[in-house]
């Protein structure tokens, strides 16, 4: 299999570049300057302080503000932002090889669980030269930023939400390890905390039945947020050849489109995201339609298609075979069960209203 040895020489370049220019803040992206000053939760309650005796244990240099290091940032508040909003389970691990407990108990929002997981994030984003902007939203509405955020059938475990087949997939080929060696060499210390701390392992190294690999400290957050962008590498470099044989999607398509489909890929499966991409592309020739880059924008407002869906169910079968000429992918997906475009779209919309334009986009 080809595919892992390429992304090691790409990533090999991409910290090779890192380590020679350091990467400035567009201009277009103005914070606001009340958005630094926060606060962090101070909590008595016993059931939520689970994860600071591990917390306690966990080298400094991973709780505290590391921003003199990295000139590419979104305001810690968009993390709490996340934290807060996040309304799904939550896993207690008694070690790494452990089965995780699930409950209700939502995690001390202290200020080391916040700035463990900020960190992470913007490591992994400042190794790699990547914008924290344009990943926001996807942790945002996979976690909320937890650590040990966990779905209820404990399947999707950690800040990334692995399965068992991203686990499997990311794992091949001894790609970790082999990732980590080339962080290792980097002079950049984003990368050195991040090899420091995942820990060495191979494909064999731990069953994929063992959630807890994906969430208890101190390998994590750093290894999940590793383990997805390594999953999102993959896919962007699969993504060209998934869609050679759709020109009418695939000539149109831009680097923005592009990240978006791997945010949808990274839920449905390349496998999934193409099947529904085709679906499009037939259902646009039924109408003589041909695809524009703004009908496979993902950043569309589907309040109308869900709230059809929503109060009249029944119309999902007459909505998939009808032949609606100004229809985007966006609608399409939706009215065709991928919800991810629709929970994406609203988490945009909602951080919005709520933060501005400081957090991220799609």
């Amino acid at each position: 299999m080809k595919t892992p040895y390429l992304l090691i020489t790409v990533l090999a370049l991409l910290l090779v570049q890192c380590t020679q220019k350091s990467v400035r803040e567009p201009s277009s992206v103005k914070r606001n300057p009340t958005a630094e000053r926060v606060t962090f939760e101070q909590c008595s309650n016993e059931k939520r302080l689970y994860l600071e005796p591990a917390l306690a244990l966990m080298s400094p240099e991973y709780l505290t503000s590391n921003e003199h290091q990295q000139d590419k940032r979104i305001p810690i508040k968009c993390v709490q932002f996340a934290q807060r909003n996040f309304s799904g389970h939550y896993a207690q691990c008694a070690s790494e090889e452990a089965r995780p407990t699930i409950s209700s108990n939502r995690p001390c929002m202290s200020e080391p669980y916040v700035m463990l997981s900020y960190n992470a994030y913007h490591d992994v984003m400042d190794c790699f030269n990547l914008d924290p902007r344009e990943f926001y939203l996807q942790i945002m509405i996979e976690s909320g930023f937890h650590i040990n955020a966990i779905n209820k059938t404990g399947f999707d475990s950690g800040i990334s939400q692995f399965t068992a087949n991203g686990i499997k997939r990311v794992t091949a080929n001894n790609l970790v390890e082999r990732t980590r060696r080339v962080l290792l060499e980097s002079s950049r210390p984003s990368c050195q905390r991040i090899s420091s701390v995942v820990g060495h392992f191979n494909v064999d190294a731990f069953s994929v039945q063992k959630r807890c690999s994906m969430i208890s400290l101190p390998k994590n957050p750093y290894r999940a947020m590793l383990f997805n962008y390594l999953h999102t590498m993959l896919d962007q470099i699969t993504l060209d050849r998934a869609l050679s044989d759709l020109p009418e999607v695939y000539d149109v398509l831009t680097p923005r489109l592009k990240r978006q489909l791997t945010y949808l890929a990274y839920n449905r499966g390349m496998t999934g995201t193409k099947r529904l991409l085709s679906g499009y592309a037939q259902n646009r020739k039924q109408v003589s339609h041909q695809i524009t880059e703004q009908d496979l924008d993902l950043n569309q407002n589907l309040s109308q298609v869900k709230k059809i869906l929503r109060l009249e169910p029944s119309k999902r079968e007459a909505l998939k075979k009808a032949k609606i000429r100004n229809m985007s992918f966006a609608e399409y997906a939706v009215i065709h069960g991928a919800t991810y475009v629709s929970d994406m779209a609203a988490a945009g919309d909602y951080v919005q209203r709520h933060m501005g334009n400081s957090c991220g986009e799609m």
